[in-house]
């Protein structure tokens, strides 16, 4: 009777060991969360504030395209690839890096009859189209990029982006972003003021950027010089003060 009574302590011992141990590696591996309660009293004012910069584009982004037509499908690829390597190579020898040329887009599609109501429509040739997109480190070189490429046989300026790098974008985000804070700071100082309360921090904030890229849209017999003009970032924040009497 006592063998049987110690058995069963000891697989009763063995349960609470076996509890505890599990209890501990839950605890260890259940992440801690710390949160701060905003008293329902807590007084907030709420303002938004902007930055802008500008700034010169340091890149240009071209977008060329060779169309060629042929009675057949070879030819019609075939001349097209003939024209665009002529292409390429007019902007090579430019001094425009390989890699910074890619292809964006090719295809090769029937072109039909339309001139009189055939069915099924009757298939007369074939369209060719190679687009390629041609980043420029240097913008200066715009406009003679655009002069020797449609001397060399693109017969299609898709567009002219002009914008800047993500290095020197990622400046500007910076720096517009130090202007926005001031204007909200500015904004809440003076806020806080007139309702004769005093600013303790910012509860919240939130930030936003823009900046559209400057597009020139030709065809072409484009005109060059090209201007690229000035772009603008601007940052936008949104900030909720809690303020209490002054």
């Amino acid at each position: 009777m006592n063998e049987i009574l110690g058995n069963r302590l000891h697989y009763l011992s063995a349960i609470a060991i076996v509890a505890l141990v599990l209890i501990g590696v839950l605890s260890a591996s259940r992440p801690i969360t710390v949160q701060t309660n905003t008293s329902p009293t807590t007084k907030t004012i709420q303002v938004s504030g902007v930055g802008s910069v500008s700034a010169t584009p340091d890149e240009t982004l071209l977008r060329l395209t060779v169309d060629t037509q042929s009675a057949t499908a070879t030819q019609a690829t075939q001349d097209n690839a003939a024209t665009m390597a002529k292409v390429i190579q007019s902007l090579v020898n430019l001094g425009i890096a390989s890699d910074s040329l890619k292809t964006t887009s090719y295809s090769l599609t029937p072109t039909y009859d339309t001139s009189r109501d055939v069915t099924p429509p009757k298939v007369v040739g074939y369209s060719a189209r190679n687009t390629i997109q041609v980043t420029l480190m240097d913008v200066s070189l715009t406009g003679k990029a655009l002069d020797i490429a449609i001397a060399a046989g693109a017969n299609e300026v898709d567009s002219v982006t002009f914008t800047l790098t993500t290095q020197t974008y990622a400046t500007l985000q910076k720096q517009a972003l130090q202007l926005a804070i001031q204007d909200a700071s500015g904004q809440a100082q003076a806020m806080a003021s007139n309702l004769n309360v005093r600013i303790i921090g910012p509860v919240t904030i939130t930030t936003g950027y823009t900046s559209p890229p400057s597009v020139v849209r030709l065809t072409a017999n484009a005109q060059t010089p090209i201007q690229p003009g000035s772009l603008q970032v601007s940052a936008n924040v949104q900030v909720t003060y809690e303020v209490v009497p002054a």
